[in-house]
């Protein structure tokens, strides 16, 4: 493929993935200080433990068979149908062994959760896995508008529900869990009728192609069981050592971090597809190189100027208790950085289907992770959990980093990269005091951050605007 039709469908799929993003991102946001005001840290705390038990759940009970969805139908020997099929057939199974599982822990009174939690919990579960593999089939099929505007769909039902729910009948969480559970509802409702995948599913029993999809994707499984834990394992232990009114401070802290992985993921979700079709192990043009060196300034200008308004953020989106949340952002932020760049190293590895190497090196960070964040919650409670985190991310991160020089030769100023990524830690302990002199040392370093980037993403960036125009 001639390189100006390579950044040419980056840059379109970008174009797209930026419009869903931002309009779905933005209410998101707009909403934290509705939750903040009207749900006691308690009900949060418990709502989040809820939401991150589905995202365990799903690659555990589904063997992370999304992911193998879309890099077979990208496979031009293979039957997209057949694959989609294959992914339907098999989140359908897991939802019927995890109902029965909750029936009888239920049933037994060995589950000590309300039981609106627990069927949040079932839905929320067969929502996110159903949603997740027929959202990289439209990546796939290259039908990302209909993907685009179901999430557009979700994110404003979800928005209306919740402001009906929460304000007008003010049923508190119940509200809530409903609301988010309506959003999933309208995004698969979109994709399986208007994107018509109900023309394309059938329920197979090809073991054949179930077990080539199952080789591909278990190990990616246990890859997204260790994000889970670098992610989420956290929640649990404070919730263990502090209690859930702790994990729901700790849990609304992520809000203002979902501000960088909003411009990640919209680089990201187009990414993971060029990564597959346009990967070159010598990069012989540099396009490769090109993007990850873009990518790079997105995360680490982005993650530079959000730290500098951090406490501004807080004080508009964190009301009452929920405030204290901003001590937490500094680590929990740069570790979304090193997440973001890690994830995107993560496409080249399975471009070449090493999704052993992806789960190795993802399995180091967690336990980095999980260590840290015992020896480090008990004593600095939320703060200690997000230092974790982040040791956890740049762990991942460093790992791959060294790991990917065998796969792949990428045209990078990797030097360049190291400066900025010490300039950022620097930064973040800068942030943890926020008065007049530390405020104007983050000013300078945001500024060496711009002046670095500049130089090395320039070129890149006139091309994707010249090609924008046509």
């Amino acid at each position: 493929m001639k390189k100006n039709s390579k950044y040419g469908d980056l840059s379109k799929n970008t174009l797209l993935f930026t419009i869903n993003s931002f309009g779905s991102k933005l209410i998101t946001f707009l909403l934290v200080p509705l939750y903040t005001n009207v749900l006691s840290t308690n009900d949060y705390g418990t709502a989040d433990l809820m939401t991150s038990t589905a995202q365990l759940l799903i690659p555990l009970l589904t063997l992370n068979i999304q992911d193998a969805v879309l890099r077979f139908s990208l496979d031009k020997t293979k039957d997209p149908k057949k694959i989609i099929s294959v992914g339907c057939t098999i989140n359908s199974i897991a939802m019927c062994l995890l109902g029965i599982a909750l029936f009888l822990l239920s049933h037994f009174e060995i589950l000590s959760f309300g039981k609106e939690y627990i069927i949040f919990l079932f839905f929320s579960f067969a929502f996110g896995g159903i949603q997740n593999s027929l959202q990289m089939y439209m990546k796939a099929v290259d039908n990302v508008k209909v993907l685009v505007y179901s999430g557009l769909a979700s994110t404003l039902f979800s928005c209306v529900s919740n402001l009906l729910l929460l304000l007008v009948f003010k049923v508190g969480i119940l509200g809530y869990l409903i609301s988010s559970l309506v959003g999933q509802f309208v995004a698969i409702f979109i994709m399986f009728f208007f994107g018509k995948i109900y023309r394309d599913v059938r329920f197979t029993t090809d073991t054949k192609l179930i077990k080539e999809m199952f080789v591909y994707s278990a190990p990616l499984a246990i890859n997204s069981v260790a994000w889970w834990i670098n992610t989420a394992s956290d929640k649990y232990i404070i919730t263990f050592f502090c209690g859930a009114a702790i994990n729901g401070i700790y849990s609304v802290a992520y809000k203002i971090p979902t501000i960088l992985s909003t411009f990640q993921t919209i680089f990201y979700n187009a990414w993971s597809v060029s990564a597959i079709t346009e990967f070159d192990k010598d990069d012989k043009d540099g396009f490769i190189g090109n993007v990850y060196s873009l990518y790079m300034c997105v995360s680490t200008v982005g993650c530079s100027a959000i730290l500098i308004f951090n406490k501004v953020l807080a004080n508009m989106l964190y009301a009452k208790d929920f405030y204290d949340a901003w001590r937490c952002v500094p680590f929990l932020l740069l570790g979304v950085a090193f997440n973001g760049i890690a994830l995107f190293e993560g496409c080249l590895f399975t471009a070449v289907k090493k999704t052993k190497e992806v789960s190795r090196t993802t399995i180091v960070g967690a336990i980095v992770n999980t260590i840290a964040n015992f020896a480090l919650i008990p004593f600095f409670s939320s703060v200690g959990a997000a230092f974790a985190t982040m040791v956890g991310y740049f762990t991942v991160w460093i790992v791959r980093t060294v790991s990917l020089q065998k796969i792949i030769r990428m045209k990078v100023n990797w030097f360049k990269q190291v400066v900025c990524i010490v300039i950022l830690f620097v930064q973040v302990f800068l942030a943890l005091n926020s008065n007049v002199i530390t405020m104007s040392l983050q000013i300078i370093c945001l500024m060496i951050l711009v002046f670095l980037q500049y130089i090395s993403i320039k070129k890149v960036v006139c091309k994707l605007l010249t090609k924008i125009k046509r």
